[in-house]
């Protein structure tokens, strides 16, 4: 496709697509004012095309027979902006977590999408339910943009088997421009179970003192000691 423009100093200017497709009508065009190029539609997407290349062609003597032209190739990139929001690709996650996990160590991970490009994908994870933020943090891994998940109180099996999550990926950097397309976040939900790891026996006290007679006979009682298992099963102790 080509668009002729009549330009100072008797130069005709024309406008020819190297690339295009079908579907997109005149992208860019010569402006009247020499060295200007401006867009010619609107809402252009990245995310659809990023690059186009056009060239460029001058005329003299306005296009007249025996006139000399010359050409160029201008390359184009469009820039990102942040219009587009995080996604999870689900809605609903599940997680298995022993009750042996160690406090602040990671025990899981979780990441949302976004076609955008360098600080606008960037995301800030968080937790945004009460029962998950009390026994679970969350963070951004810069270098992955995934959402760490780490233990914040010890687990324990016989107490509570599940805990459930809800959360929220929220884009760090917005564009006041492209407000109307948000909210720029979503949530997903992530059940954790907890694991039952078996635990050796618990004695009912830290420690006993019990007195004993020197002349004691041999297999006279002097005390009694319990223990219990604490696992769910809750085995007999010997």
């Amino acid at each position: 496709m080509a668009s002729v423009l009549n330009c100072p100093n008797s130069t005709i200017v024309t406008l020819v697509f190297i690339q295009y497709s079908s579907n997109i009508a005149i992208l860019i065009f010569f402006s009247p004012h020499p060295g200007v190029i401006r867009t010619a539609l609107a809402n252009m997407d990245r995310e659809a095309r990023e690059h186009y290349a056009v060239v460029i062609q001058a005329k003299d003597m306005a296009g007249s027979v025996g006139g000399l032209s010359g050409s160029t190739t201008i390359n184009i990139t469009l820039t990102d902006v942040n219009d587009n929001p995080p996604k999870f690709p689900q809605k609903n996650y599940q997680l298995y977590v022993p009750e042996s996990a160690q406090v602040g160590k990671p025990v899981g991970k979780i990441k949302a999408n976004d076609e955008d490009l360098g600080v606008n994908a960037e995301i800030k994870y968080s937790i945004i339910n009460s029962e998950g933020a009390a026994m679970f943090s969350i963070n951004t891994d810069r270098d992955t943009r995934e959402g760490i998940i780490s233990l914040k109180k010890p687990l324990n099996y016989e107490r509570k088997k599940t805990y459930t999550l809800q959360i929220e990926g929220v884009n760090s950097h917005l564009e006041p421009l492209f407000s109307y397309l948000g909210p720029f976040k979503d949530t997903a939900t992530l059940k954790i179970t907890v694991g039952d790891v078996d635990e050796p026996p618990v004695f009912s006290m830290d420690y006993y003192i019990m007195d004993v007679y020197e002349n004691a006979r041999i297999g006279r009682e002097v005390g009694a000691v319990t223990a219990r298992d604490p696992d769910s099963k809750n085995s007999h102790v010997r």
